[in-house]
């Protein structure tokens, strides 16, 4: 779970200089298509922003998101997931497995209520279709994507899969998979789509937040 240090103070741990700092807000601003001024006003938001909760739900996919994820380079994932985020549960990344990774997830959404982040990849069954075809720990998709979206501030569809159906949907779609858009309606959704996403799109985005 995430810790109450901000972001400059485990910046300054980990050796980063000011100036290495003020770099990585320049690019953040660059990469997001906004003016050189603003490196100032993201230096400023970083610096005493504390670490939020993101749940990254895996559903109909390939993984090649999170490998994209993997290959970020600006910020890199290990910077990312120790130092701007508190990844507090992904199929992929995380050590729990089993009873643990649930009891995870269901502790990120209490503590942080109303304020972390929802990162989906993949499609998934939607309401009137076989929800059996995907299920993790015994629970449905559509079901999963529910109860974690109800207490969450967005929802991130990373992938062509999760922001418009992909693969899983392509007639003659036996599963039902519908896009994270299609069934998310009381909370913004972002697409990232690409297949893969471009891995600092997903990092920066995640930063930007």
């Amino acid at each position: 779970m995430a810790n109450q240090k901000t972001l400059s103070e485990s910046l300054r741990e980990h050796g980063v200089t000011r100036r290495g700092f003020l770099k990585f807000c320049a690019a953040t601003a660059s990469m997001m298509a906004l003016p050189p001024s603003m490196t100032s006003a993201i230096a400023a938001a970083l610096e005493q922003a504390r670490r939020p909760s993101v749940i990254w739900l895996s559903f109909q996919e390939c993984t090649g998101c999170t490998e994209s994820l993997t290959r970020s380079h600006s910020p890199t994932v290990e910077n990312l997931i120790l130092d701007v985020i508190s990844l507090d549960y992904h199929h992929t990344l995380q050590a729990a497995s089993g009873d643990a990774a649930e009891a995870a997830r269901m502790q990120a959404m209490e503590e942080n209520h109303g304020n972390y982040l929802v990162v989906v990849d993949g499609s998934l069954p939607g309401p009137g279709a076989n929800m059996g075809y995907s299920t993790i720990a015994g629970h449905s998709n559509y079901d999963i994507l529910m109860e974690t979206v109800e207490g969450a501030a967005a929802v991130v569809a990373v992938g062509t899969c999760a922001a418009f159906g992909g693969l899983p949907q392509a007639h003659p779609n036996p599963t039902g998979a519908v896009a994270v858009q299609d069934l998310v309606s009381d909370k913004p959704v972002v697409n990232v789509p690409g297949c893969p996403p471009v891995p600092m799109v997903i990092s920066g985005l995640l930063a930007h937040y």
